[in-house]
């Protein structure tokens, strides 16, 4: 066995010297070579041959190309580098060799072609190069924001820097693909946003709710953030947040534009929705529900709220109810009322019911004390008998 071990041990010895010297041998290769195509032969030698630790070679050829590039007129010249580059992003990144970065970052600079620059990206986020990682999500925020001038070598780019962040995995990353997912991209662009996204974050609720809460945010983009979120599967309680969030946002929001009233009123409805349906105690939420109850776009976002008020179900929010049915008794008494208000309190009574809270009884007894239609005493007794049980 000890002779064994010795033989492996001289094995290993012997096999990283020849490795040493064919890495030596190939880097004067590379080094008398007097085109770029003659280098793209050596490279791929020593691709070919897997010779162990070759990083340094790589690295080494991908300073000497950077060097000689800008120099290169020859069509055929260019194109040996693109593919040379190429070649050596991809080792260096398989390698993870961390210390290529500053190189990869000036070929993403300098090189022309967007699939060199999109190869060099990749490799960034392979290599760990933390230091580079805000000018790769800068590099998307920039594509995101319009389309290039040549659409498909936008989206190579794109791509390459999506990937690069998803192989970051850093949370900083997140917003800029989630941007690309939702943005003018091809769908093979979106798709792999899309896959990058659950690898980079997987809880996104705290980097969605900075869209939401975010002045520099358009309103569209809010309403879309708060749509992710809920489409997410990250826990109730924190759509539930989010949804907080993107209420007192829909009502911070003031706009003379139609299509962005639109987003702020949908936005509020679908956070009145999720409200409704996960729960929430804060005590932040009422005046928002109050305020979406009595100057609320349109009926479905009033009854919304008696919903949500009913479902949260404290005494505070029983307490509320209770404010928006004396409101109706009061309107009786003027001969103020419409067909509107009765159908509202022909929700809000049995909302207030569900409740269960004592706090809404005296105004469920005023209601009967009332000249109502039988219908709406009827509501009424029933909504007691609730509390009661």
């Amino acid at each position: 066995m000890k002779r064994f071990s010795i033989f492996l041990l001289v094995s290993f010895i012997t096999l990283t010297a020849f490795a040493e010297e064919e890495l030596e041998f190939y880097t004067n290769e590379l080094n008398n070579a007097l085109t770029v195509a003659e280098q793209l032969r050596i490279l791929r030698i020593v691709r070919d041959a897997e010779i162990d630790d070759s990083a340094s070679f790589y690295a080494s050829a991908l300073s000497r190309l950077l060097t000689v590039y800008p120099n290169i007129r020859d069509s055929r010249e260019l194109d040996a580098a693109d593919e040379c580059m190429r070649l050596i992003t991809d080792q260096l990144g398989e390698a993870q060799y961390t210390e290529a970065g500053q190189n990869l970052w000036r070929v993403v600079q300098i090189f022309r072609n967007p699939l060199v620059k999109s190869d060099a990206l990749i490799a960034l986020g392979k290599v760990g190069a933390t230091d580079l990682l805000p000018q790769v999500v800068q590099t998307l925020v920039d594509t995101n924001t319009e389309p290039s001038i040549n659409r498909i070598s936008g989206e190579r780019i794109a791509y390459g820097a999506i990937v690069s962040l998803e192989n970051y995995k850093d949370p900083t990353g997140y917003l800029p693909v989630f941007f690309a997912l939702n943005g003018w991209y091809s769908q093979w662009v979106r798709n792999q946003a899309e896959t990058s996204l659950s690898i980079i974050a997987e809880d996104p609720t705290e980097a969605l709710i900075e869209v939401i809460h975010r002045p520099g945010y358009g309103y569209s983009y809010k309403y879309l953030a708060l749509r992710s979120l809920e489409e997410s599967e990250v826990a109730d309680g924190s759509k539930a947040q989010g949804a907080l969030a993107a209420l007192y946002e829909g009502w911070r929001g003031s706009t003379n534009e139609l299509r962005q009233q639109k987003d702020l009123a949908s936005m509020r409805k679908l956070a009145i929705d999720m409200i409704s349906r996960y729960g929430l105690e804060d005590e932040t939420v009422y005046p928002l529900l109050e305020r979406s109850y009595m100057k609320g776009v349109d009926e479905e976002e009033r009854i919304g709220a008696i919903g949500a008020l009913s479902k949260i179900g404290t005494e505070d929010a029983a307490q509320l109810l209770s404010s928006f049915i004396s409101l109706m008794n009061n309107s009786l008494e003027r001969g103020i009322l419409t067909q509107r208000d009765e159908r509202f309190l022909r929700v809000l009574i049995p909302a207030l019911g569900a409740t269960g809270q004592a706090v809404g009884e005296p105004v469920l007894r005023q209601v009967i004390a009332h000249n109502w239609t039988n219908g709406i005493h009827t509501l009424a007794r029933e909504a007691l008998d609730t509390i009661g049980d």
